[in-house]
């Protein structure tokens, strides 16, 4: 039986549809301007038509019913991180791409297009398409992923440190008061950007001036993540639940809940000015190494990030020794 014989929605995508010729032809968001662009193409001679073996097989409709998967299986957040970056990837593909057609090649096509994105970056956009070919895997669209042997970019490591001078200069270039409070309470609290960006008045101890996020919603979702607020971070916290009583408290001048997409182009626009490109890691991995480098325990400090193992601020602080007057002073005190 055809399938698809007239237009149809993906809501994955925000975006109609038709097969048309044995491809899945974009028809664009709009619906009245998309049911004219297939009435045109009607008029030209009869193709063959898709059937839904033929499409089950397709790059795109897999991509589509594993974002159809996420989206209710996962949370929100987690939906959109992938289908920001898959929609990427399927813009580089011919639409009518076969999964028996797929190779790494087209993969490494499409980071090689980004040459100014960062290592992580390149990481997680491979990232997003080889955990959908492992799930058509697993559902049985595929016997085997075509990306198993994909080698991703590595993951760079995280060594910039926001002195306070470069801090104030980024308040300082910062018109509204949204990136603002973003900005700070992540400096103040050294706190994951998953945590600020999801971070909703229902997660707010008031008087234990505090975050807490239980296991469910933890990162790992094996034990609560406590976010600990300086008396600035609690301030800005309640002026923002008081504004936002359900939902995320931090949003941008649109009212709407900051994305890390939305928070990278903000820093992005910032470097064309700076020169340099920041991130909300590198005020979390700044908190860290100042906190370190005022004499603040390593397992307190380890704690305050929301490590399960304290042994990770060895492996990524090691920058430390390379700091002769932090080591002096650390010998000072161990001989005192």
């Amino acid at each position: 039986m055809a399938r698809f014989r007239k237009p149809f929605f993906r809501p994955a995508r925000g975006l109609w549809y038709v097969w048309h010729g044995g491809k899945q032809i974009n028809l664009g968001a709009d619906k009245d301007a998309a049911f004219t662009a297939w009435h045109e193409l009607t008029s030209k001679p009869d193709l063959p038509p898709v059937t839904a073996a033929e499409a089950n097989k397709l790059v795109a409709v897999v991509v589509d019913s594993f974002l159809d998967f996420v989206e209710q299986h996962r949370r929100p957040q987690t939906y959109r991180w992938y289908k920001d970056r898959l929609q990427l990837f399927l813009d580089t593909i011919p639409a009518d791409l076969m999964l028996d057609q797929l190779k790494p090649f087209h993969v490494q096509k499409w980071i090689d297009s980004h040459p100014d994105l960062a290592s992580g970056t390149k990481r997680n956009y491979c990232r997003s398409i080889m955990r959908a070919m492992t799930w058509a895997e697993e559902q049985g669209y595929i016997t085997r992923s075509p990306l198993a042997h994909f080698r991703k970019p590595g993951g760079g490591r995280k060594e910039q440190v926001v002195t306070p001078a470069e801090y104030q200069f980024l308040l300082d270039r910062t018109k509204d008061q949204q990136f603002k409070d973003l900005l700070t309470v992540t400096w103040e609290t050294g706190c994951r950007p998953q945590e600020s960006l999801r971070v909703e008045a229902r997660h707010v101890d008031v008087p234990g001036s505090r975050w807490f996020f239980p296991a469910s919603e933890a990162k790992g979702e094996r034990k609560p993540r406590v976010v600990y607020l300086t008396p600035k971070a609690l301030e800005i916290t309640q002026r923002l639940m008081e504004k936002h009583p359900t939902g995320p408290i931090f949003r941008n001048v649109d009212g709407l809940p900051w994305t890390t997409d939305a928070t990278n182009c903000r820093f992005q626009r910032i470097k064309k000015t700076k020169g340099v490109k920041y991130s909300l890691y590198s005020f979390r991995h700044s908190f860290a190494t100042h906190a370190l480098v005022r004499g603040v325990d390593s397992i307190t400090v380890a704690t305050l990030l929301g490590h399960s193992d304290p042994s990770m601020l060895a492996r990524h602080y090691q920058h430390l020794a390379q700091n002769p007057a932090f080591l002096q002073e650390q010998l000072r005190r161990a001989t005192a």
